[in-house]
């Protein structure tokens, strides 16, 4: 096979470059190592809840187990279909703010500021929410708030208030901190995920060739150059040539792991797992952030669920109240509301994301609910300050690299949590939404003294799924890939994807990859034009 651009990985960044690329005229092939996007489980999006750990759409990683999360096994789900984690996550669409990316400029990432990103943002949605200077009319993707809002939910947004937090009209707006309903990457009652936004739109292009079940085995080089890639598909070991470029955008876990196994890295890890050396690039793999989250969670009376709604009978009716008006239970995501905030008064900007779900979670049996009604309020490490690895652990593809989240390792991170939950604790107990609250069943209310909140912070924080900045930007002699998303010190190959971020971003961050991805097309054929003129 050959093309102008082959790009490994039809996920968040993959179908977007793929669309972008081949509607500037480039022929592309596309590869995914998972299935097409058919299942009615991706598309509904109540299905999120039975996608995680699903042995067909989830790579079904797992991290390494560490002393300060309690020795656990915690588990990765990563998208391996069309689409990738967009066809599987909860659809929550966050931007961050403005800071995240002027900070990504200020640390030498030309090009990247927010007044450079903030066009591309706009370019990748279609909403009704915001004001024309910030937000996209016609892009894409489809954003929307949440069609059906429970009581419940706007008994937090209210209460928020009443514990001094400001209300957001839009939380993708100018607006940094405060209390505001979640939007949702959701066309009515459908996901929109890149798959079936972008990828549907190109797909029938003759110069765009997809080819799913293909997992990228090696990367291959002409000295210094990348020429292409190995892949095997239904048993079949088969190799795509690129003619002017190869781009990773496989994510934060796989696209590390490809270039190891290809040969760039740390140059001693690769030659003891026999891989021979093309580029000595040891930062390949580190540097890895995510957003840890600690729980709170209450049993509530006398109000509605999302625990009532998804079970027999009422189920039932939910299910036929989703096929007649695209409302109701099965339309929801992972968070109906959220607040930004600061874990102390001297914090430049929110560090803190409290996520808000009018259900709770049964948790000797994630993700399934709990039966009787409750709430859960997830206290959200914002700009974590602790990081981790990705290493691959043999030259064989299809082994699992090692991930070590080095979560709690910045002792600073455990504060904010503990703080985090504290203020969890104000917002459920102002007048608003006290009446509700039974009790307390997580952390509990024996948990009072910091280090009992600390405990549970340990014990029972997990990911929200955010991995990011494996494969770090900038210009400095340690990043993998420069402002441009090169990859520095080899010609021909870019990583465009979640792992490139410098530092992960305030909030959920889908948006920013698909926006990410945007970006990177339009420099892609800003160089190819340069080079033909």
């Amino acid at each position: 096979m050959e093309a102008d651009y082959v790009i490994v990985g039809a996920g968040s960044a993959g179908c977007v470059l793929a669309e972008r690329l081949s509607a500037g005229g480039a022929s592309v092939i596309l590869l995914e190592a998972g299935p097409r996007d058919r299942s009615v489980l991706i598309h509904v999006p109540a299905g999120v809840a039975k996608l995680s750990g699903h042995p067909v759409y989830d790579w079904g990683f797992e991290a390494s187990p560490e002393p300060l999360t309690g020795g656990r096994v915690i588990k990765l789900p990563r998208g391996k279909v069309l689409g990738g984690t967009s066809s599987i996550n909860g659809m929550n669409f966050v931007r961050g703010v403005a800071a995240d990316f002027d900070a990504w400029a200020q640390a030498g990432c030309r090009g990247w500021s927010y007044d450079d990103v903030l066009p591309h943002f706009k370019a990748i949605e279609q909403t009704e929410s915001g004001d024309d200077h910030t937000r996209g009319r016609s892009g894409p993707i489809a954003v929307e708030p949440y069609r059906t809002v429970l009581p419940i939910t706007h008994r937090f947004v209210a209460a928020a208030q009443q514990a001094g937090f400001t209300l957001m009209p839009d939380i993708n707006g100018d607006a940094t901190e405060g209390v505001g309903y979640s939007q949702m990457s959701r066309r009515g009652r459908f996901r929109q995920s890149t798959a079936s936004t972008f990828l549907a739109a190109a797909r029938r292009r003759p110069n765009l060739q997809i080819e799913t079940g293909a997992v990228a085995t090696r990367l291959t080089f002409q000295g210094l150059r990348c020429s292409g890639v190995d892949f095997r598909q239904d048993g079949v070991d088969q190799h795509a040539v690129a003619r002017r470029e190869m781009i990773v955008s496989a994510g934060a876990i796989c696209s590390p792991q490809l270039l190891q196994i290809s040969g760039i890295g740390a140059a001693a890890q690769l030659r003891d797992l026999g891989v021979d050396v093309v580029l000595d690039r040891p930062s390949v793999g580190h540097n890895l952030s995510d957003h840890y989250t600690a729980p709170l969670s209450a049993r509530v009376l006398d109000a509605l669920t999302v625990n009532q709604m998804r079970r027999w009978p009422r189920l039932g009716l939910e299910m036929l109240r989703w096929v007649v008006t695209g409302r109701g239970a099965l339309t929801f995501g992972a968070t109906t509301a959220s607040v930004y905030c600061r874990s102390r008064p001297d914090v430049a900007s929110p560090d803190l994301q409290l996520l808000f779900f009018p259900g709770s979670f049964d948790p000797a049996n994630m993700p399934e609910l709990e039966r009787e009604p409750g709430l859960r309020v997830s206290a959200t490490l914002a700009r974590p300050r602790s990081r981790g690895t990705v290493l691959a652990t043999s030259s064989d593809p299809f082994a699992a690299p090692q991930i070590k989240l080095g979560y709690l390792s910045d002792p600073d991170d455990l504060r904010v949590l503990v703080e985090g939950l504290k203020i969890a604790r104000r917002i459920l107990a102002a007048p608003a939404i006290a009446p509700l609250i039974r009790r307390e069943t997580a952390p509990g209310a024996q948990a009072q003294s910091d280090e009992a909140i600390a405990q549970h912070v340990r014990n029972a924080g997990t990911t929200v799924h955010h991995l990011a900045g494996t494969c770090r930007m900038g210009e400095d002699l340690e990043a993998v890939v420069d402002s441009r998303l090169r990859v520095r010190g080899i010609g021909g190959l870019r990583v465009i994807d979640a792992s490139i971020m410098p530092t992960v971003t305030t909030g959920n961050i889908n948006a920013p990859i698909i926006m990410i991805a945007d970006k990177g097309a339009a420099m892609i054929l800003e160089d190819a034009a340069t080079l033909k003129h």
